[in-house]
């Protein structure tokens, strides 16, 4: 027994002696370690990996074990995670989506904040005693929600479902509102309300909202368009960006997540969101600044409140219970309103269930000005623990069911893999062809892209295939850093052109990308003769790419879509493809086409309303209206044909070389659609205009010019 007291002894001099951590060193190795093991560990008992970060955070902080001491490097990564969690919601939210539920989200949005907020006033009031402004401070708190579990549909590859979007939406709304009314409230108790402070309240909102949505993509799109390649510099002008949009936020009075929040929402036209930079954004945000943040949320909590009487778990237990049930209350309305599915219902309650960083401000405030005691705090930090426990089981089951019913949908609607080549032979062009295929990718493809190095049959092919094996690699892991696919395939053939095409057919190839620059020849051919026998040999979409300034710089993009377009066998998926491209790029969209062109291309792309794009009917591009006032930062795109096609038209094929010559340093890309399907005789008669009637058109036009030449000279 002394031997044993004298062991325990010493260990508790140890512990005392070495804990808690304060070297930053340690700190920092033991922090990695958690977010290394604590997913790992709690995975086998079907735990989400949330959950497991928070739990760690309980174990090892102050108010337990206290292992680790928070430090001023720790709050800094775990301020930084909160920040990303707002940053990464608006920067993946899809505009498109978004735009046609902006009505839904406020809806849920006015849901989330005014039931919680109504019902818990009474509940704070009638249950607590609380006088009005305690009362009302209190009850706020309930409205407000962190979307801890982003992570979670993130990971699950459902951010784009509408349940998903309008919950972002609702978010921002709800939190908004709460903040705004802390700072109302907290001016009325310190006796300084007044119309200077709404006057100020308004102009600093205004100011930030100008600053960061209209200002804020103008100099990223300047950035990125001078700072083209420099990966790294990038990203760290976006992790500068989200901090002094915080940082402007604190300074128009709110909390710096809602700057973090439009900052996402600015740069979301800017950054592709299939693109290595995002890819970047999101897997060191998941890997460490948001972990770090579930770590700290998880340190808040203590354990001993429940040792210290019934009151305080009372107290703890209705709070958390008011909390949980009325955002259940304004999911089930809001999904009930719009007849959203069951699961969808339940991942708007999870996602909107979670209380932390506002919750905190507002418990923080109160405390400050002396509205709410300690016990307010302890009952908060115990509904933060239960609230995040509860958000992260109920997301992630409901996102589960959700991202294989999405999948189960796609499988059945696909036709075919999309399976994209990136033939190159130049490695400086493989960068950009690469980003340009992520860009037109279907989001819910899980088929690699398949970059090809392939050099013709010469003396140094085997130096020339060495260099471009070094490069294609380095891109390859960058792309598969973000969680895409890439199969990287070599080839030496006699024939460039026969060497792609063999390989396209024997790896089931849907789409083949290759570089404008790299193929011109000295034939003065516009698209010189490696893209001509493609186009003659090859059955396979063809997209040609003349792409001078990086993706994330073009302010406006303008589409021609060519005659007849919808006639073609492949024009329902090279339709998709456009439409992933203008989701992502550009800040104004443009679509000309013939009136039965541009209805199935709404269609396709369910935009029947036309709240997407702005849609320019022409009778024919004879006289190039869409090719007027060409700007440097305009992008164009072609959807035209190969010849001896239903859809080939003259004017819209002449085009881009027309572009070519006038505005050398323009954009554009070609895309061809595969092989045409058989025509019956109905759809003989809608083509508007044959294959003679072009040629003759095209000796007209010569003529006529011919005859304006002669009569200046006269």
């Amino acid at each position: 027994m002394p031997l044993l007291s004298i062991n325990l002894q010493s260990v508790q001099q140890f512990f005392s002696h070495y804990l808690p951590v304060k070297n930053p060193v340690l700190i920092l190795a033991l922090t990695l370690l958690i977010i290394l093991s604590a997913p790992l560990i709690l995975k086998r008992f079907r735990i989400p990996g949330i959950i497991g970060l928070i739990i760690a955070g309980v174990l090892i902080g102050p108010h337990t074990l206290h292992i680790i001491e928070t430090s001023t490097s720790f709050d800094l990564f775990s301020k930084t995670g909160l920040l990303y969690i707002m940053f990464l919601a608006g920067l993946e939210i899809d505009m498109q989506e978004y735009r046609r539920n902006q009505s839904k989200s406020f809806v849920f949005g006015a849901f989330t904040f005014f039931i919680p907020i109504t019902i818990g006033y009474f509940v704070c009031t009638y249950v607590f005693g609380f006088s009005l402004w305690p009362a009302l401070l209190l009850a706020s708190m309930f409205s407000t929600h962190t979307l801890l579990s982003y992570p979670i549909v993130s990971n699950m590859g459902i951010v784009k479902n509408r349940a998903v979007q309008i919950s972002f939406g609702g978010t921002i709304i709800t939190d908004s509102a709460v903040l705004i009314l802390l700072g109302i409230i907290t001016n009325v108790v310190d006796g300084q309300m007044s119309g200077e402070f709404w006057l100020r309240l308004i102009l600093s909102l205004g100011l930030l909202c100008f600053a960061v949505l209209y200002l804020l993509p103008k100099v990223s799109r300047w950035f990125f368009r001078n700072i083209e390649g420099q990966g790294s510099s990038q990203y760290i002008y976006v992790l500068a960006v989200v901090f002094i949009s915080g940082f402007f936020s604190e300074l128009a009075g709110v909390e710096p997540i809602i700057g973090a929040f439009l900052a996402g929402i600015a740069l979301n036209r800017v950054i592709p969101h299939n693109s290595i930079l995002m890819n970047r954004i999101i897997f060191i945000g998941n890997t460490i600044f948001i972990p770090f943040f579930l770590i700290s949320a998880g340190m808040l909590v203590d354990l001993s409140l429940f040792l210290k009487g019934t009151n305080a778990l009372i107290f703890a237990g209705i709070l958390s219970g008011v909390a949980l049930i009325t955002k259940w209350f304004a999911a089930q309305i809001t999904g009930f309103i719009y007849k959203y599915t069951k699961y969808e219902r339940r991942v708007m309650f999870g996602l909107s269930a979670s209380h932390a960083a506002a919750t905190l401000a507002v418990i923080k405030v109160g405390y400050d000005i002396g509205l709410f005691d300690q016990n307010v705090i302890n009952g908060t930090i115990i509904l933060i623990l239960i609230t995040c426990m509860v958000s992260s089981f109920v997301t992630e089951r409901a996102a589960r069911k959700i991202a294989v019913a999405e999948k189960e949908t796609t499988k059945r609607v696909a036709d075919k893999p999309e399976r994209i080549l990136v033939p190159f032979s130049n490695p400086e062009n493989i960068q950009g062809l690469v980003d340009f295929a992520l860009l037109i990718k279907d989001p819910g493809s899980q088929e690699p892209i398949y970059p090809l190095s392939i050099v013709e049959e010469s003396a140094d092919a085997d130096e020339k295939m060495h260099v471009a094996k070094k490069v294609i690699e380095s891109v390859a892991e960058q792309i598969a850093s973000g969680g895409k696919k890439v199969e990287i395939l070599k080839k030496v053939d006699l024939s460039i052109v026969d060497g792609i095409v063999r390989t396209a057919k024997a790896y089931g190839i849907s789409d083949i990308i290759i570089s404008w620059k790299a193929q011109q020849s000295t034939t003065g051919l516009f698209f010189g003769s490696i893209a001509d026998n493609l186009q003659v040999k090859s059955r396979q979409a063809l997209i040609i790419s003349k792409l001078i300034q990086p993706l994330n710089s073009y302010k406006k993009v303008k589409v021609i879509l060519t005659p007849n377009a919808e006639l073609e066998n492949g024009f329902q998926a090279i339709a998709k493809k456009i439409n992933f491209m203008l989701k992502q790029v550009g800040n104004q969209k443009i679509i000309y086409g013939q009136k039965k062109t541009l209805e199935s291309f709404m269609k396709i792309i369910n935009d029947k309303k036309r709240d997407f794009y702005i849609y320019r009917e022409v009778e024919s591009f004879n006289d190039d209206d869409a090719l007027s006032k060409v700007e440097g930062d305009d992008l164009y795109v072609f959807l035209s044909s190969r010849k001896q096609t239903v859809s080939y038209d003259f004017h819209v094929d002449d085009m881009p070389k027309s572009l070519n010559k006038t505005n050398e340093f323009t954009s554009f890309v070609v895309f061809y659609p595969e092989s045409l399907k058989a025509l019956n005789d109905a759809q003989m008669s809608e083509m508007t205009t044959p294959a003679i009637q072009e040629n003759i058109e095209k000796v007209i036009q010569l003529k006529e010019k011919l005859t304006g030449i002669f009569k200046k000279e006269s």
